[in-house]
């Protein structure tokens, strides 16, 4: 079946001027420092953003609280432009200038807590009560961070304590039964010694709504690849609650001396998760239990600084065998990361340098269950690596030039728990690698830079895919059949590398009233790990295939107030990527090579808007989101009975029988009012999907329609 794809003009002009028109006037701007004197902390060196050449945003706390914020990954998709799945039951995986972000495959985005390990890959599980800011390193960055940093680095800053008492508190309340409640509070305890603490939980006590309507006009295709039956109907099995708590104590001692000490706890119960729009996958529930714990001492003099950060982070997830009140937990898993990193800083001027030893090690472990009591042979053996980096960095400015360099090397070892049930026998591995990083940028005329940067990366494989064996199996009574499968680790495995290279220009004029980025990257991505059929009929794993991404990053805004003595901020802005290339090569078995546009990859992708403050209380924004098209496996064909063969994405060297999908692009409104009093207290309203979209992140999960929230706030 095939129908002319229809399009309304009218809207994609109005679209089209409203991009462009943004376009030639950083998509986010601190409200209340100037950006180019922050301290950009994910660069170790404590290094000011106006110094650094790698392309780095800045998501600020103003940012935060101006639009919906249920979680980061809501605050990430509704302030930037780079590729986020997220399903319905507080699950999102993020991905950077082609990068994919299905959650079926590892990260190569590292998410970082400040500078150290998150212990999750999952923003939708993250709150936002207690972060001062995000910053987003596009590009590679192992060369300080080690393994995953391939599209780049999220690195959240945490609020800390000032010597003032302060604190807020705000109650939500909105559509679907969602509610939330927030409270933060810090000052000192003694001369010396500050604390702070807080409380975040929020719920949704009924099924969300999916959109009814399209703002860009769609062809029937597209209609049954949503599901026609979904327009305005419920999300079954989407209800959740989910809190966190945080606290921390800062000390100093003498002028030179200071601890830090926080930790954090996450935790939910019965997390519902509808598995699709249809029902298809069981409709179950989940349990998400996480514990952050970190430490610096720090020694700080003029010209040096030490400092010693051990963490541990464990996240334990536990998934039921449906929703029912006969469910039992049918598999849980058990993540934990803990090490140290010692570095130290020496500044010489303008010549900053510093060394370091990043320790630490990665244990996995995971349980099934056939019933309530009844043990089952695990999906994977116990695994876990064991990790020590040693790196430099230097960074030098001078007048309008300013370079950096990184060099890393990372040593792994790995080890397979033996597994009775799977057959496993205890087995160990090591490898090698060596990473590094150089950027520049020069000032060519008083408000234009022109900025530079290349870097290698890599991801390390997980320690069953490297070493030693085993088999799965799984007995299936209703067909008295006995399914298994048996892998071998490959002890050759290499770890995925990347390198990249971008330039770009910057201009920032009328006192960063108007700020223009355009930067260009290209990366090539090599020994990406496949799954390989070996004679014996078992599975292995090799560096098969390579990948190559290649594209353009537009930032830009203008905020009028300058044209009227700053009396207000009238902003208007727009952060874009464009794809030209995102291509995977595969090696055929008669040894020709093929290149197929990458899955889950949009074409292009961006957010834009305008943000209204009268610097008197009255804060307003208007942001949308633009998510373009992408390609998918069609794992539902047997769902959509309108949909056939010849439906499918048959370009760029796809055939029918690969089953591949195309999801057009679509348009996201949100709306944020907000009013500050003077005596402390604020409230706010908030429209998400303004415009009530139908349109999903990942294939059958349709997200929310448009839904109302009001929040009431105190700060002292």
């Amino acid at each position: 079946m095939k129908t002319k794809k229809i399009r309304i003009p009218l809207k994609w002009i109005v679209v089209a001027v409203i991009v462009l028109s943004f376009q030639f006037v950083q998509a986010e701007i601190l409200d209340t420092l100037n950006v180019e004197e922050v301290v950009v902390k994910a660069s170790r060196l404590n290094a000011k953003l106006k110094n650094i050449p790698q392309k780095v945003e800045i998501i600020t706390v103003e940012d935060i609280n101006s639009v919906p914020n249920e979680s980061l990954a809501e605050v990430i998709k509704r302030t930037t432009n780079i590729d986020i799945i997220q399903y319905p039951g507080i699950s999102a995986t993020v991905g950077m200038r082609g990068f994919s972000p299905s959650a079926h495959s590892r990260s190569y985005t590292l998410i970082l807590i400040n500078g150290k390990p998150s212990g999750t890959r999952n923003l939708a599980s993250i709150s936002t009560t207690n972060i001062e800011r995000v910053e987003i390193v596009k590009g590679p960055y192992s060369s300080m961070f080690g393994s995953d940093a391939m599209g780049g680095v999220i690195n959240i800053i945490t609020k800390t304590a000032s010597d003032e008492l302060s604190g807020n508190i705000s109650l939500t309340g909105g559509s679907f039964k969602y509610s939330a409640i927030d409270a933060a509070f810090s000052g000192q305890l003694m001369d010396g010694l500050n604390f702070d603490l807080g409380y975040s939980r929020t719920s949704q006590g009924k099924d969300y709504k999916i959109g009814d309507n399209n703002f860009l006009s769609v062809s029937d295709e597209d209609k049954i690849i949503l599901d026609k039956e979904s327009y305005g109907s419920r999300m079954e099995n989407s209800k959740y609650e989910l809190s966190a708590v945080s606290g921390g104590l800062s000390a100093s001692f003498g002028k030179v001396w200071n601890v830090d000490i926080r930790g954090a706890y996450t935790f939910a119960d019965d997390i519902e998760t509808p598995g699709n729009f249809w029902g298809s996958y069981v409709r179950s529930l989940k349990d998400l239990n996480r514990l952050n714990l970190y430490t610096t001492v720090e020694r700080k003099t003029e010209n040096n600084t030490f400092s010693f950060s051990p963490y541990l982070t464990r996240e334990r997830n536990s998934n039921y065998s449906d929703n029912s009140a006969e469910g039992f937990i049918s598999f849980k898993d058990n993540v934990k990361e803990y090490g140290f990193q010692l570095q130290d800083m020496q500044s010489f001027g303008e010549l900053k340098t510093i060394v370091g030893v990043d320790y630490g090690t990665y244990d996995y472990g995971s349980e099934r269950f056939s019933d309530k009591t009844t043990p089952a042979a695990p999906y994977k053996p116990n695994n876990k690596n064991v990790n020590t980096g040693i790196f430099t960095q230097l960074s030098y400015t001078y007048l309008g030039l300013g370079v950096n360099g990184g060099l890393r090397y990372d040593h792994y070892s790995y080890h397979i728990d033996a597994n009775e049930d799977l057959t496993a026998e205890a087995a160990d591995e090591n490898y090698n690698t060596l990473n590094f990083s150089l950027g520049a940028q020069a000032r060519i005329l008083d408000n234009l830079k022109l900025h530079s940067s290349f870097g290698t990366a890599f991801s390390v494989p997980d320690a069953y895919k490297v070493a030693g064996k085993y088999e799965v199996s799984e007995y299936f009574p209703d067909w008295d059949y006995w399914y298994v499968e048996s892998f071998v680790g490959n002890p050759d495995l290499k770890p995925e590398k990347s390198s990249t290279i971008d330039f770009g220009l910057k201009y920032a004029a009328l006192d960063q009233a108007l700020n223009i980025d355009a930067t260009y990257f290209k990366t090539n991505h090599k020994d990406k790990i496949t799954e390989e059929l070996l004679e014996s009929g078992e599975k292995t794993y090799t560096n098969a295939n390579k990948s190559k991404m290649e594209g353009l990053e537009l930032v830009s805004s203008f905020d009028f107030g300058v044209l009227a003595d700053r009396q207000f901020k009238l902003e208007l802005y727009s952060n874009w990527t464009f794809m030209f290339e995102s291509e995977l090569e595969f090696k055929l078995d008669d040894g020709l090579i093929e290149y197929k546009d990458m899955q889950y990859v949009s074409k292009s992708s961006g957010s834009f808007g305008f943000k209204f403050d009268n610097l008197k209380g009255l804060f307003s924004r208007l942001n949308a989101r633009y998510i373009g098209s992408r390609l998918e496996s069609d794992s539902f064909s047997g769902i959509r009975t309108d949909w056939s063969a010849e439906d499918y994405y048959t370009e760029k060297r796809y055939t029918k029988d690969d089953k591949i999908i195309k999801h057009e692009g679509t348009i996201v409104f949100d709306y944020s009012l907000a009013y500050q009093f003077t005596n402390g207290f604020s409230i706010q309203g908030n429209i998400n999907n303004v415009l009530d979209e139908n349109y999903t992140e990942k294939d059958g999960y349709n997200m929310q329609g448009r839904s109302f929230q009001l929040k009431l706030g105190y700060s002292f």
